[in-house]
């Protein structure tokens, strides 16, 4: 009877079961459609290396080593565990006793898989059992608590269970064999004998069957066999209603990742003849950005190191991701008939919030720490272009800011003509336009150029540059700003003109490199300039410090006095280009320092607050982040806070004047301090 019946109930649950789980991806996949084009399918090879790394390894996950070794180990077990609900489902067609396999061409492979199958099922078990203790008693901070997550843990378990419960009330029966009364076949007999011989955790739950009657085992292995299938089936179609729709798109998602430089933002193309800029209403997103909404996980790693979060600002980036998820499935039905979900009442941005997006500082620690390579800045970028170049809905400080970056070139609105011409008048520095060929096009930037406290940073790596005998000169007022604030602000019309300005500059000199002393200006050169035919090899100045110094051109003294140095990592230095021991090498090089580390530092650092234009905006939330990120660093008890960018330099200084700690630490450029070592 059951091999009549057991296939007829298996092909109904699937066919119901399909139905719903095609209805409801067709949906999603129709929404993906409606979005902008986006290209995810070049440099196969990169992005499978990417996909394993990430998706398969879980590498992101260890930086908690319990938590991410808990998931880890959920996440391979479900995978391996697949392999067995096939098994199942494949048994039900031919028989719950018989001794059908997916292994069919390999019957030794069957036997080490069940035996790897049953101790894995006991360690996703208990990590079900630690993650509902995680959720019910440690309550993470970044854990979003919800019913949802309780029920998929318990349909994980209860995967684990029924199985564990089918098999033990099968091998139970073998207790049975030769009593009056039992009749099995002796195909069925070895089968069970055997299975019980590989699958040790199964066969000890079946000792606690052994007082059972044969036909209450019979129940219970019948009962939990379906029960296992129809938890699996219904799984199925719980996972694309739900946060762990992440099951099915984490992988794909971190194949279809980002692969270009982490730091370059995707421009607007032939801007000149758009009609609309940035993003309001769902289908202004590429699918690729809602892609990421469907596979958020809502673990909050994003939010752990975010200077948003961390000083209490309505910006949250998880909640910026389920926000816009939400509000798409909210209006799947809108964007299916292309209707514009602006005219509703309600836009995306207004479910992102205003202050969200002008909160950020686009410092990617979000990024940094997700799991499942979901991008947050170019969507906050796109909010931003919406803002400035269709609304015009900017902070009165920041349309001053992009009013001087407009007209001056710079964001203090100083007369162009007098940029960087202090170091030729006072260092004696050459213009470009006067030096022929040189090895280093020294790029100031606004800083450098115009920025008392930052002129002194450039004043002591040119005469360390000098002494160094380094052939290198500027541009002086030929220089236009890089145009980082101006495109992470918003304004990807201004940024481009910038761009397009400094490459035709740049195209009528002969030099090797180009110098920067500020990362943002670094970042936005090497990555984002070969976006409009700009490409160059880009050194920052740390870099440049640490070669000289190994190659011997800049001899240190035996010995220096004391100090106590923690160095603030840049975030457009560090997570936006990996530039992290460069500084650290010259700090170590000097004589007398000491060099601290604090936790929130390299990849786990936090920013100081100014970057995506956020150096021009006032912060009317929560506490100022320069604060907080002194404070931190304060936990290596240091005298001396170095840094190696001109924003960081700044906020540091500021921070360390509002908490009145100007006695007892200061703050200086790492050029500073080399040229103090040197004495030049």
């Amino acid at each position: 009877m059951a091999n009549v019946v057991y296939p007829i109930v298996m092909t109904l649950m699937l066919i119901v079961a399909l139905y719903f789980f095609v209805t409801i991806m067709r949906t999603k996949i129709r929404v993906l459609l409606k979005a902008k084009p986006d290209v995810r399918w070049d440099r196969i090879p990169e992005r499978i290396q990417s996909m394993f790394k990430v998706a398969i390894f879980q590498s992101k996950l260890f930086k908690e080593p319990a938590p991410g070794l808990m998931h880890a180990l959920i996440f391979w077990g479900f995978l391996m565990l697949l392999v067995r609900s096939i098994s199942i489902m494949g048994r039900a067609y031919v028989g719950p006793e018989s001794n059908w396999t997916l292994f069919w061409f390999w019957p030794a492979l069957e036997d080490v898989y069940t035996w790897c199958k049953d101790w894995t099922e006991l360690v996703v078990l208990a990590m079900v059992c630690y993650a509902w203790f995680r959720r019910a008693v440690t309550r993470p901070k970044r854990l979003t608590i919800t019913f949802s997550g309780y029920l998929v843990l318990s349909l994980i378990g209860g995967l684990m269970i029924t199985d564990f419960l089918s098999d033990g009330a099968r091998f139970a029966q073998l207790v049975y064999v030769g009593q009056d009364g039992f009749v099995m076949p002796q195909v069925v007999i070895d089968t069970l004998t055997h299975e019980a011989s590989i699958a040790p955790v199964s066969a000890f739950v079946g000792t606690w069957f052994v007082s059972l009657s044969p036909t209450v085992l019979t129940v219970i292995a019948v009962s939990m066999f379906w029960l296992h299938l129809a938890i699996l089936l219904f799984f199925l179609n719980e996972l694309p209603r739900s946060k762990h729709f992440h099951v099915i798109t984490s992988i794909p998602n971190t194949f279809f990742a980002k692969l270009d430089a982490p730091g370059a933002l995707a421009p607007i193309k032939d801007i000149e003849n758009q009609e609309s800029f940035g993003v309001n209403e769902p289908r202004d997103l590429t699918w690729k950005q809602i892609f990421d909404g469907y596979s958020c996980t809502e673990c909050g790693r994003c939010t752990v190191s975010c200077p948003t979060v961390t000083t209490g600002k309505t910006l949250s980036p998880k909640q910026l991701i389920i926000d816009t998820r939400d509000y798409i499935k909210a209006h799947e039905a809108e964007i299916l008939a292309d209707k514009n979900t602006a005219e509703s009442g309600s836009t995306l941005i207004d479910a992102v919030k205003k202050e969200a997006i002008w909160a950020c500082t686009t410092c990617r620690s979000c990024e940094e720490n997700c799991p499942v390579a979901i991008t947050h800045t170019d969507k906050i970028v796109d909010y931003r272009r919406y803002l400035t170049l269709m609304e015009g809905d900017t902070a009165p400080e920041v349309t001053t800011t992009l009013k001087n970056l407009e007209n001056k070139s710079n964001p203090w609105g100083m007369p162009m003509g007098e940029r960087g011409m202090w170091m030729v008048e006072e260092l004696g520095v050459k213009l470009m336009s006067d030096a022929g060929e040189v090895d280093y096009l020294y790029y100031l930037g606004c800083s450098g150029a115009f920025d008392d406290r930052n002129k002194r940073v450039a004043t002591a790596l040119v005469k360390l540059m000098q002494k160094a005998g380094v052939s290198f000169a500027i541009l002086g007022p030929e220089e236009a700003c890089c145009g980082d604030s101006a495109r992470r602000l918003g304004n990807e019309y201004l940024f481009q003109m910038q761009a397009a300005q400094n490459i035709e500059v740049f195209k009528q000199y002969k030099f090797k490199k180009i110098l920067t002393t500020c990362p943002h200006g670094y970042n936005t050169i090497k990555n984002e300039y070969p976006q409009f035919g700009g490409n160059y090899e880009v050194v920052h100045h740390t870099e440049l410090l640490a070669q000289l110094i190994r190659d011997g051109k800049l001899a240190l003294p035996a010995h220096g006095d004391p100090m106590r140095v923690v160095f603030h990592d840049s975030c457009y230095l560090g997570r936006y280009n990996e530039i992290y021991d460069a500084p650290r090498d010259v700090l170590k090089a000097l004589p007398g320092v000491t060099l601290g580390e604090i936790e929130k530092s390299r990849q786990n650092g936090m920013c100081c607050g100014a970057g995506g234009g956020m150096m021009w905006k006032e912060e009317h939330e929560g506490e100022r982040i320069n604060r907080v990120r002194v404070k931190q660093l304060q936990e290596a008890n240091p005298e001396m806070i170095a840094s190696a960018c001109p924003f960081c330099l700044q906020m540091n200084k500021d921070g360390i004047a509002e908490l009145d700690l100007t006695e007892s630490l200061k703050t200086k450029d790492i050029a500073e301090l080399l040229a103090e070592s040197i004495g030049v």
